[in-house]
């Protein structure tokens, strides 16, 4: 599972601390433990089962978002999404901190090819136009020409990096949850694979040209249009506004 699906989680671990008093367990459907590294260091969170836990069930094929997993496609369901929460260390802030004030630019998706994945030569057009630009992950990635890159080992770098940067802009992802998490502006391009409606926030520029949401598994067409409905002038446009 993805960093995202644990992050869209601690937004409920959060309400649930909150309302109880208690620390939560997160578990799966058949009730095993469940961890992330983006719950290290959460207070909200126990590692183990005690007396004074709550359950919070969330793992595959129980999560909020997800109304049913068909042979091709998902089926999606809404819910209370709300930005989650990502406690870093100091040294994980201070690593970030060197690149304060520029722009985090996410151009490659989890798998690849993806039905949520915009042009690589258009994120490339995008960062011709200008910009402090940087851009997180591990050494065998796709670089943009132009933009600083900086190797992170863990997804946890990856978000040190972002909780420093002055906005984001991506694909919907791990990287736009964590966005949220830290408060960042962002715009973020969604396909016709989901819509905004499930795991988007209200306070970031979505930008979608569709009108249902496919769910799709496998390669879809419906999404490549939607994709090449979103131009690099609209990404730039959205960029500028939400950073100058």
């Amino acid at each position: 599972m993805g960093a995202g699906d644990w992050i869209m989680a601690t937004a409920q671990v959060r309400e649930l601390n909150k309302a109880t008093g208690c620390l939560v367990y997160v578990v799966g459907r058949n009730g095993q433990p469940m961890w992330s590294e983006v719950f290290d260091h959460n207070p909200r969170i126990s590692r183990g089962w005690t007396k004074n836990c709550v359950k919070l069930i969330n793992g595959a094929g129980a999560r909020p978002y997800i109304h049913a997993k068909l042979p091709d496609r998902w089926i999606w369901k809404l819910w209370n999404i709300a930005p989650g929460e990502i406690y870093l260390t100091a040294d994980e802030k201070a690593f970030g901190e060197q690149f304060a004030g520029k722009i985090l630019i996410e151009p490659n998706t989890k798998q690849d090819p993806s039905n949520k994945a915009w042009f690589f030569d258009r994120w490339q057009a995008l960062v011709d136009r200008g910009g402090d630009f940087v851009q997180v992950g591990a050494p065998g990635v796709r670089r943009l020409n132009g933009v600083q890159f900086v190797e992170t080992a863990t997804f946890r770098q990856a978000c040190a990096v972002l909780s420093a940067c002055r906005a984001f802009v991506g694909a919907e992802g791990g990287l736009h949850h964590a966005a949220a998490a830290f408060d960042k502006p962002a715009v973020v391009l969604f396909s016709e694979f989901i819509s905004p409606a499930y795991t988007g926030y209200p306070k970031h520029r979505n930008l979608r040209h569709a009108e249902g949401s496919c769910g799709m598994r496998t390669p879809c067409e419906g999404c490549r249009r939607s994709m090449e409905a979103i131009t690099v002038d609209e990404v730039h446009r959205n960029l500028l506004e939400i950073t100058t």
